[in-house]
């Protein structure tokens, strides 16, 4: 019984410690509702600038943008989350668009080693 139990405190010891690692790659940012709004206006706000302005660096954007919305309006028991929807948004979008196994999305995830798109979308909502 002994062993049960170091072998249960060993995994909730690392279960505790993956999600304070997780909380602490983005920064604090806005509830769901906040974030689904402040999304939902710069894609209005970014279609209407591909229209007048096309280029492939826009359209990533605009469908990254788009997939971290898509995660916010998940219908779900337990709320979305914005970190939850952004990490989703980030680690779908390495591995879709450059092609990445899902480890080295996870790697760039937590080293922080994001694009210019992902860090204009964590800035926009961030508190």
């Amino acid at each position: 019984m002994n062993g049960f139990k170091f072998l249960l405190f060993t995994f909730l010891l690392f279960g505790a410690s993956v999600v304070s690692a997780q909380k602490t790659v983005l920064p604090a940012l806005k509830d769901n509702q906040s974030a689904k709004s402040l999304i939902t206006d710069e894609i209005s706000n970014l279609r209407a600038i591909l229209k007048s302005n096309p280029s492939q660096e826009l359209k990533d954007k605009l469908d990254l943008f788009k997939l971290a919305l898509s995660y916010l309006n998940e219908p779900s028991i337990i709320k979305t989350t914005t970190d939850y929807a952004l990490t989703s948004a980030f680690l779908n979008n390495e591995v879709n668009k450059t092609g990445v196994e899902d480890q080295v999305a996870f790697n760039r995830f937590y080293a922080k080693n994001w694009s210019q798109n992902f860090i204009d979308l964590v800035n926009l909502v961030k508190i």
